[in-house]
């Protein structure tokens, strides 16, 4: 389905070992689109990506200059959580998006308003709780109080001031947050391994059902890169576009572009979402991973754990690569990133095969870092469920 530069890297399938899992409810928030209509709607529009809109810090009070964001219709958001138990989460921005992905992917799966003190949660995202406490610290330094305090003082100021956004910090309140919200009071597991987060936690998800632990799981991912050290870190390692247009695998392909984003989905033994007349997007076979541990964001070429991923996916989940359909591509849009996937999968598929189709869609999406695994994967559900893929 996908994978992830840095630390960690993944590629997935589907099908069946003990109990077998599949996906019936799905809930895209993403900056082309809301719902699984839009979303896809977007998806298919098939134009070429255009430069991405710009954000201004300056807004909300930081004095960095516009920078290249993707981001989400935040009334459509909080459109979503606007009635409890949504209403009183706390205002970290990948919670709120990943609490309108579950929602909405609980209804997909026809599980709104039901007994989920059973079901597992599933939860990633990069930096929880950090937007909020960086954007306080900020505030603190910049002010015009900084300077005239003692040490003693300024850290009683800053214990005063910051304690809930610094104990926010830590992923179990994030957690325990969600699953209040949502219901859910099984096993909770909280992930973070880069952009191939959202794999992990599918993968987790679907061990869950497969070993009996859990009856539904909901697996969701967030991202929201809006305050600005993220993005220009990214800019200073020349990882940006310099075009503003993220071009998967584009010979004139200049670099990334951030979005924000967040995706969900509903995990279900299979026989049971049948015997319950739910559908099933696809079932989850299994999927390949491993830790390349030399660069944070640049792989290495002397190695070739992108194609033993995809191979150990292959092998997992019993799938011949000659049966393999579609393969939706992380597709970066930087220049070494895309040229090692590329060497990864046509090391496995072929090189100009008429099948796998190959499809990239952060061209629409923006990367959504931590979020984008997932929410492609909540696109290949769709191309599943309608026998269609969109274009890169």
């Amino acid at each position: 389905m996908g994978d992830g530069h840095g630390s960690g890297s993944g590629s997935g399938s589907s099908g069946p070992r003990g109990r077998r899992p599949a996906i019936t409810g799905i809930g895209p928030v993403a900056a082309s689109g809301v719902g699984p209509g839009p979303f896809w709607d977007s998806l298919r529009e098939g134009a070429a990506p255009d430069e991405a809109p710009l954000h201004d810090p300056r807004a909300e009070g930081l004095p960095v200059e516009p920078l290249p964001l993707r981001r989400v219709d935040a009334a459509r958001v909080e459109q979503l959580l606007g009635s409890e138990p949504f209403a009183s989460l706390p205002p970290d921005p990948e919670l709120r998006l990943a609490a309108a992905a579950a929602r909405l992917a609980l209804e997909d799966a026809g599980l709104a308003g039901r007994d989920l003190r059973d079901a597992a949660l599933v939860a990633t995202w990069e930096a929880p709780g950090m937007d909020r406490l960086l954007r306080g610290l900020f505030q603190d330094i910049a002010g015009p109080r900084a300077s005239t305090v003692s040490p003693e003082e300024a850290f009683l100021r800053f214990y005063d001031r910051h304690k809930e956004a610094t104990y926010s910090t830590q992923s179990f309140i994030h957690l325990h947050v969600l699953a209040r919200a949502l219901g859910t009071r099984g096993h909770t597991l909280f992930l973070n391994n880069a952009c191939a987060s959202g794999l992990y936690a599918l993968d987790a998800g679907a061990a869950l059902i497969e070993a009996g632990r859990a009856d539904a799981a909901v697996v969701v991912a967030a991202e929201s890169p809006r305050f600005p050290t993220k993005p220009l870190w990214f800019r200073e390692a020349g990882l940006h576009a310099t075009d503003r247009c993220l071009r998967p695998f584009d010979r004139d392909r200049t670099g990334l572009v951030l979005g924000e984003g967040a995706a969900a989905v509903v995990l279900e033994p299979l026989d049971a979402a049948r015997a319950r007349g739910a559908r099933a997007y696809a079932e989850y076979l299994g999927g390949g991973f491993n830790q390349e541990g030399w660069k944070v964001v640049v792989p290495s070429f002397a190695e070739r754990f992108h194609e033993e991923a995809i191979r150990d996916a292959l092998r997992r989940s019993g799938v011949e690569a000659r049966a393999v359909d579609a393969i939706v591509a992380h597709g970066a849009g930087t220049s070494l990133s895309d040229a090692y996937e590329a060497r990864g999968i046509t090391a496995v598929f072929g090189e100009r095969p008429e099948r796998p189709l190959v499809t990239a869609l952060k061209g629409r999406l923006g990367h959504t870092l931590g979020a984008s695994a997932l929410l492609e994967s909540v696109a290949l559900c769709l191309a599943l469920e309608r026998q269609d893929i969109p274009g890169t």
